[in-house]
């Protein structure tokens, strides 16, 4: 039970916080090993949901922003994204190859060369890592004496939500930004105690759209790949080069599809939003 009013608000925060710290901790461990999957994909979860934890603590504050707060682990995310892509391309090939039974032969041979070296930087990168950054923003949390009744902060938290929500409007001309945008929202609403939420938050509205816009971004990963073997290092004479062109008009249109539904279901959910904020409470 969330004793909201004799906590700070930082309270649940720092829970979140700690937990996602706790999921970062283990899963860096097993990097430092070896470069797992499985692991890659759990860490950088990891620091999405610390990244939005974070930003929600300084809406909610009305601190001033620090100057690349998270600027290690956002390194380690993004050498880790570069083994991740690849897994991403491999998987996407599978799929592929089973849907419409052809094989690509060299194509996976490129990319599971190229995997091998990514698990190289991957475990490198985890070696080096430090965790201060991370153990400096929890203790921030943690010595947070601010507190603001539940009532008022139920309403800013809605007005932190509808804001993003609207202001989201200015990315459907930057899909990507656009789906890092929801992301952060639905990852707030995910953390944020029930009884701190109204309850229309687009929940599920917003994980069916960032379905789409997963699929999305891992076809147009998995493409401008694809097209960087094939004019790069595919020689036209080898019999895979015409099939990998016709592997690249599938996978365009099927990425092409993909961004129309989830930039449809943006907008349904911000007219939703519209409207039901016209139905709630003002402080």
């Amino acid at each position: 039970m969330w004793l909201l009013d004799t906590m700070s608000y930082s309270n649940f925060i720092l829970i979140l916080w700690k937990k996602e710290q706790k999921v970062f901790n283990n899963n860096l461990a097993v990097l430092k090993q070896h470069p797992r999957k499985k692991a890659v994909h759990d860490l950088r979860v990891a620091v999405k949901k610390i990244r939005a934890a974070l930003k929600l603590y300084l809406l909610i504050s009305e601190k001033p922003w620090p100057e690349d707060p998270l600027k290690e682990t956002e390194q380690l995310f993004s050498i880790l994204g570069k083994q991740r892509d690849i897994e991403i391309c491999l998987e996407i090939i599978d799929a592929s190859e089973k849907e419409t039974v052809k094989k690509y032969p060299e194509l996976k041979y490129y990319f599971r060369t190229v995997l091998s070296v990514a698990h190289k930087w991957s475990k490198k990168a985890a070696l080096q890592y430090h965790r201060k950054e991370l153990n400096e923003i929890a203790l921030l949390l943690k010595t947070e004496t601010q507190v603001i009744e539940p009532e008022k902060l139920k309403l800013k938290i809605a007005g932190i939500i509808h804001t993003h929500l609207v202001n989201s409007r200015n990315y459907f001309k930057k899909p990507h930004r656009l789906r890092q945008c929801l992301k952060e929202i639905y990852y707030w609403i995910k953390m944020i105690p029930e009884s701190l939420l109204f309850p229309f938050e687009y929940e599920k509205e917003l994980h069916d759209v960032l379905d789409d816009f997963g699929n999305w971004q891992n076809l147009s990963v998995f493409e401008i790949k694809l097209r960087h073997f094939r004019k790069d290092y595919l020689p036209k004479t080898f019999p895979e080069y015409d099939s990998i062109k016709m592997l690249e008009s599938g996978v365009n249109e099927k990425k092409e599809k993909l961004l129309n539904e989830a930039l449809n279901k943006t907008s349904s959910l911000l007219r939703k939003a519209t409207a039901t904020e016209k139905e709630k409470p003002r402080p």
